[in-house]
This record gives C-alpha cells, sequence and structure tokens, in this order.
C-alpha cells in the first residue's frame, strides 16, 4: 500500500515505509540525511535509508553508474554511485531496498549530494525487548497463569515475558520460561487487556 501510496501521490501517506526500523537504522548511521546540509564538504558520513528512486547511466568511457534517490524519514538526498562502487554492489541497486551507505558529502554543483564509496544491505533485527504484565494474584481467577501462557503461545517471538504479581506477602515477579517468548504485537496486548484487564499493560 505504501508503494501504491508514493507511486499515485508522490508521496506516503500512511507512515513512511522507514518508520519501524528507524531506530535501527539509526544506530548503524552517524547522520540522518536532513544532516547531511550540516556536514562538511568531502567529509565521510554513513546514512541509512531506503532506495525510492534510480537512475542508470553510462559514461564517456562506456562504464555503467547510477544515480540513487535515498530517502530517510528526514529526506532525500541524491547518491551518486560511479562504475568502481556499483560493480561491487550492482545488486543491491534497487528500487524500494533499503541500504547503509558510506559516502562523501558532495557540494561541488551547489546542491548537496552523496558519493558512495560502500553499499550495505540492512537487515532488520527483531527487538528483544522485554514484556512486563501486572496481575493482582489476590483478586486474580485461578488459571490466569496457564491462560496467559496459551496467549502467549499464540504470538510468539523474541521478547521474554516476566508477570509483575501482587500477592498478599507482597509483589513477586514470575518469569516464564524460554519456550514461552512473545512478539509484542498490538494484537498480543489487546488480548492481553481482555485477559487481564487494562491495568496490567504499563
Amino acid at each position: 500500500m505504501l508503494h501504491l501510496e508514493k507511486e499515485v501521490l508522490g508521496l506516503y501517506v500512511s507512515e513512511h515505509p522507514l518508520s519501524s526500523i528507524r531506530d535501527q537504522l539509526r544506530r548503524k548511521s552517524d547522520t540522518t540525511i536532513a544532516e547531511l546540509e550540516r556536514r562538511r564538504d568531502g567529509e565521510v558520513v554513513m546514512i541509512g535509508g531506503i532506495v525510492a528512486g534510480i537512475r542508470h547511466m553510462t559514461t564517456k568511457r562506456g562504464d555503467a553508474m547510477v544515480f540513487l534517490r535515498m530517502e530517510d524519514v528526514t529526506g532525500g538526498v541524491e547518491t551518486v554511485v560511479f562504475n568502481s562502487t556499483y560493480d561491487k554492489a550492482r545488486e543491491l541497486c534497487t528500487t524500494d531496498r533499503i541500504l547503509i551507505i558510506k559516502g562523501r558529502v558532495d557540494r561541488k554543483e551547489g546542491e548537496t549530494k552523496l558519493v558512495a564509496l560502500e553499499l550495505a544491505a540492512f537487515e532488520a533485527v527483531a527487538e528483544k525487548r522485554e514484556v512486563r504484565l501486572k496481575i493482582d494474584a489476590t483478586k486474580a481467577r485461578a488459571g490466569t497463569i496457564r491462560d496467559l501462557a496459551a496467549l502467549i503461545k499464540d504470538f510468539p517471538g523474541e521478547s521474554p515475558v516476566y508477570a509483575d504479581l501482587i500477592t498478599s506477602q507482597g509483589q513477586k515477579t514470575y518469569a516464564f520460561g524460554p519456550a514461552y517468548k512473545v512478539k509484542p504485537a498490538p494484537d498480543f496486548y489487546a488480548e492481553v487487556r481482555m485477559l487481564l484487564g487494562e491495568s496490567a499493560v504499563a
């Protein structure tokens, strides 16, 4: 749907395709595209973004090269990929591919461009943040933990799950085993609220 929005309207309406991985992209780069304007001419930087457009060219010597339109959530920049770099990363230069690019800031023609030195594919990694749920064990019905364990099994993922229990002896923490890791999706939290109540989710 995002691809169709961009193709028909020229912009993303629902959300930017990089929104869900912007933090991971930021950790693999040292600047955003918007920040390139403040970088020195000739400075070598790392950016992460999506290939929004591509133009193939041939030099006077007959060498292939491409111009990539790279975009992140902050803006876009034309990125020049000369033959020597293009030869090593030809398969990466495709529309909608998410890349990490090491490049040199170039302002020779009055606008900020990037000359690519190295291109690498970006691989998203599942975030392994923990999931903590609050349960008042003094009021919960029998079998609540068993039902919660079954619910976790319906949303398999990489996040460990902990239940902070309020008991008559004070607060205790129950850690679900490694077989009970969850994907903390909105649907999972909706099911948790139905099972445990609104207060279970911090």
